[in-house]
């Protein structure tokens, strides 16, 4: 029940509002924490029920007492992957439920997740490019666990995790960016090449090991160690604002002069797909949305508005086209229910 009503809502985190968020869809400020016992890769039935029922019972006195709490073991496989579409769950909790768990705030802008690599991700989610405001959200919401938990912490070392590249701050900080014209000029490899000299890295859209799609990266800071909070903060602010401005600049050029009829028609060819196409496969939707978006955000005059455009990205997920029909779809039924949710919601725009 809780998982259909999360599908009738939009994720707050994925409104069209907040600072450059025609070019940053969302902001994301993770911090890894880990209690007093090994891993959860080390832990064994009992010790991952420990930490799980220890944390459960933390967050419902920290800020998270209306929260929704989900045991991955209770949900099916359509479930699990439902949260990791919504960019709630990571896709390694998904892959081992048992002992594992997620408790997710009020509008989707809070999040915990329990005995993924570490014992406790928790993570603050906004619109727009709002890294200050998702660090402050989720600095409120650590003091308040750390109130009732004993977390891991040396220190020499800062807090301690799974991974090296966590150790120190536990902080991720992370942008999810479209950047379609950046792509379609070719500019984008260069642009991940600096990223990397930069200390930051880009992933696809869930994530690490995961693909672009619909021309979304997500670009964060590699580590953090060496490295206060607000020092990472900063650094990110900084490369984030000067991405936008790259993309920026790309969308100009492509939108004026002889490039402009080219862009213009690839733009409503897509619009063209979208509006009539009775079976679209999920990367497919993925790409023609993300050209409807990018005239959306240059100010062309089109038959939605960038709210539309980012809740059918949202919607038009395998996973949640199975919630909405209320069960597993074949691969044809979820592309021809992909194409009809399309048409309908175009049309009533």
């Amino acid at each position: 029940m809780q998982l259909q009503t999360m599908l009738r809502f939009r994720a707050g985190w994925a409104e069209a509002e907040g600072p450059e968020h025609a070019v940053v869809l969302s902001t994301r400020v993770r911090l890894a924490r880990n209690l007093r016992l090994p891993f959860p890769s080390h832990l064994g039935p009992a010790g991952l029920k420990r930490s799980l029922d220890a944390v459960f019972s933390a967050a419902k006195t920290a800020g998270l007492k209306d929260a929704a709490f989900f045991k991955l073991a209770d949900l099916d496989d359509a479930d699990r992957a439902f949260l990791v579409e919504r960019h709630l769950a990571s896709p390694a909790l998904a892959a081992k439920p048992a002992h594992r768990g997620l408790v997710v705030g009020e509008r989707e802008n809070l999040t915990a997740m329990v005995n993924e690599e570490d014992h406790l991700r928790l993570a603050a989610l906004q619109s727009g490019l709002r890294l200050r405001e998702a660090h402050a959200a989720v600095d409120r919401l650590d003091d308040g666990l750390s109130a009732a938990l004993d977390f891991a912490f040396r220190d020499d070392l800062g807090f301690l995790t799974a991974c090296p590249t966590n150790l120190g701050t536990g902080l991720r900080a992370s942008c999810l960016m479209h950047l379609p014209a950046l792509t379609m000029t070719g500019a984008v490899a260069r642009l991940i090449e600096g990223l990397t000299r930069a200390g930051l890295i880009a992933r696809g859209l869930y994530g690490e090991g995961t693909r672009v799609v619909g021309d979304f990266f997500q670009i964060s800071n590699a580590t953090g160690f060496g490295r206060t909070e607000a020092e990472i903060l900063a650094a990110l602010e900084r490369s984030a604002a000067a991405i936008v401005a790259r993309e920026k600049e790309a969308r100009a050029a492509l939108s004026t002069g002889a490039a402009r009829v080219k862009l213009e028609d690839e733009i409503h060819r897509s619009l063209g797909l979208l509006c009539s196409a009775r079976l679209v496969g999920f990367e497919e939707a993925q790409q023609h949305l993300s050209r409807l978006r990018l005239g959306l955000a240059l100010g062309w005059k089109l038959p939605a508005d960038l709210a539309l455009v980012n809740e059918l990205t949202l919607s038009t997920q395998p996973a949640h086209l199975d919630l909405l029909a209320q069960k597993e779809l074949t691969p044809l039924d979820r592309d021809a229910l992909r194409a009809a949710l399309v048409r309908r919601r175009l049309k009533a725009s």
